[in-house]
């Protein structure tokens, strides 16, 4: 809508000129992730492997301190969900590949869930996170002492879904 408006002021012709618009926006519902942009990796030396026995757990060494920042936006006001999954080891020189139940995980020192190729439900949010919240997820890899040698990839699967 656009408005003019003409006016006289003692010796002074005023001419006014306004236009307005009605405006709508659409904030969709939103469950949103964000990772730093590195890789999750477990390196072994001769002065930790082998164990003195097996199982053996091994924390990661990539990123710093095996933790990876994982940080969540929900704007939705009923419930949703995060969820984890592994997919299998793949040899890089080929061969078997190892299970996906061979890496652990915890979020924020919580206990100690199995890395499988279904995913894992992990923690379960109420209502919007009111901006960027952090969570820090720690990984650790179990040896049981009958993998073969060689370097291995994997892919961690990381997914937000709203609730009902």
């Amino acid at each position: 809508m656009l408005r003019i408006a003409f006016g006289l002021l003692p010796g002074l012709l005023v001419v006014l000129a306004q236009a307005s618009w009605y405006v709508q926006t659409v904030i969709p519902e939103a469950i949103a992730l964000r990772t730093p942009t590195t890789r999750i990796a477990f390196e072994l030396g001769l002065e930790d492997y082998p164990p003195e026995r097996f199982p053996a757990r091994y924390r990661a060494t990539v990123p710093e301190g095996g933790i990876l920042p994982v940080q969540v936006f929900v704007n939705h006001p009923g419930t949703w969900n995060l969820l984890l999954s592994v997919s299998e080891f793949q040899p890089e020189a080929g061969g078997p590949p190892l299970p996906p139940d061979r890496i652990l995980f915890r979020m924020d020192r919580g206990p100690w869930l199995r890395g499988s190729a279904n995913p894992v439900l992990f923690y379960t949010g109420s209502g919007p996170t009111g901006g960027w919240q952090e969570l820090r997820i720690e990984f650790v890899l179990e040896l049981r002492g009958n993998e073969p040698a060689g370097a291995y990839a994997l892919n961690v699967a990381i997914t937000g879904i709203l609730g009902p």
